[in-house]
């Protein structure tokens, strides 16, 4: 498959085709900024807690700073219709946005890496570097989100979404694995820096690929804007009015709770997890981040595997499957106290409850994208997202306040009762299922 000729050259000389053209590339491409997705929340949300858990803060503590440090993810609704209302053309539709994302990620990281210690006003400080930091990664992912939605043919989407799935838990499945290495060997500074160099190399990758034939790499290289046939609603209480309407359908509602239920669950997780490896089970930090990493890996693969299934079989089965299976296993942990020290009980049940987690992620995600109107896909997407993880933030949020109160059964058993309740909505979503 062969660019056009008007589509000059990438840096190096190096030709590819569009992202329009090739659906491995997309694929790859998609992945491969997914991937940098999962850095930061391989720093800022495995690694750190768990290195804070092991020097002894408190779950308050670590739930706040979860809390704060997640909070960015909200930026999405703001992002959503920026994105869709300013654009340069002659560069693609989302990709200057999700190229500027990249940037600004990257020189979080190295902020961070300047910082020093997490001791006294440097975790302040921390805290505000790993808010801004994720407030870069959550505009790249409505960059990413709204560009995948512009150029994947429907029949490809729960196919694109397990592999862009698959690309963020390898993201932040290895670097919580190493910066949780790195954080015990070398301290803070090396652990960021490398998230840097690896967010770079992905911006690297933005700046050669292109959406469509025709269009610029950076703003002073030559071509053009792409003609493409795109519905848009050309006044703003017109596009208010519009997005509106499909927020409030009882499917989108419903599903919006579905998904509430399930990230609240995420959000005791992100904090309990960590807590629990380290001073129930009794791992040390590094050895909780490789067993993660290795975890989380072996889960994105299943991930990519259910992809093409999920196609063809529904969204919705799998993902009430799902949530029935995973609330079973954590009801299960929640009363097999006994074995809470016993590895041969722990690491299948811990891989079980994330190769569920995938499933759900990967499910849920397709049939948000299913319910998506054209012409405001973009801020409709990001809304659906930023909700899903103010939830998430804002289960962190209800355990910094009554974690104190709650023992480590308790927490299992709350986590479990959401996502009963999540599998209980979800019978009364009536699945939409692309036209192809």
């Amino acid at each position: 498959m062969s660019v056009h000729e008007h589509d000059g050259p990438s840096p190096g000389g190096l030709t590819l085709p569009a992202l329009s053209e090739s659906r491995w590339l997309r694929f790859s491409t998609f992945t491969a900024f997914y991937f940098a997705q999962g850095v930061p929340i391989g720093l800022l949300t495995i690694a750190l807690p768990a290195w804070m858990a092991e020097q002894g803060r408190d779950l308050a503590e670590i739930a706040g700073f979860s809390a704060v440090v997640g909070l960015p993810w909200a930026i999405k609704l703001i992002m959503g219709p920026l994105m869709d209302r300013f654009t340069f053309m002659p560069m693609g539709f989302r990709r200057p946005w999700a190229l500027f994302a990249q940037f600004g990620l990257a020189m979080s990281f190295v902020a961070i890496a300047l910082l020093g210690g997490l001791e006294g006003e440097s975790l302040v400080l921390l805290t505000t570097l790993g808010f801004i930091a994720n407030a870069f990664a959550a505009s790249q992912d409505v960059a990413i989100d709204g560009m995948a939605i512009d150029v994947l043919p429907v029949e490809d989407r729960g196919r694109a979404n397990a592999f862009m799935a698959c690309g963020q838990r390898f993201g932040f499945a290895v670097f919580g694995a190493i910066t949780g290495t790195l954080l015990v060997m070398f301290g803070l500074a090396v652990a960021a820096f490398t998230c840097a160099v690896a967010v770079g190399l992905v911006f690297l990758l933005g700046a050669i690929v292109i959406e469509r034939p025709g269009e610029r790499r950076m703003p002073w290289s030559p071509g053009a804007a792409a003609e493409v046939d795109r519905a848009t609603e050309p006044g703003v209480g017109s596009y208010m009015r519009q997005l509106i309407v499909v927020l409030f359908m009882p499917m989108s509602i419903l599903l919006i709770a579905v998904e509430f239920l399930n990230r609240v669950r995420d959000g005791f997780a992100v904090v309990v997890q960590p807590i629990f490896a380290t001073i129930e089970f009794g791992a040390s930090t590094e050895v909780y981040t490789q067993a993660n990493g290795i975890i989380d890996l072996t889960a994105a693969v299943v991930g990519v595997c259910i992809g093409p299934l999920i196609d063809r079989a529904g969204a919705k089965r799998f993902l009430l499957g799902a949530l029935v299976a995973s609330a079973a296993l954590h009801l299960l942990m929640a009363f097999s106290q006994s074995l809470w020290k016993d590895s041969t009980f722990i690491l299948p049940m811990w891989a079980a409850i994330s190769f569920a987690g995938q499933v759900i992620f990967i499910a849920i995600i397709a049939m948000f994208m299913n319910i998506c109107t054209p012409s405001i896909a973009a801020t409709q997407f990001a809304i659906y997202m930023s909700l899903a993880n103010l939830s998430r933030t804002a289960g962190m949020g209800i355990l910094a306040a009554v974690g104190g109160g709650l023992t480590t059964q308790d927490n299992f058993i709350v986590m479990g009762g959401l996502l009963i309740a999540a599998a209980a909505m979800l019978v009364f979503v009536r699945e939409q299922r692309p036209v192809v």
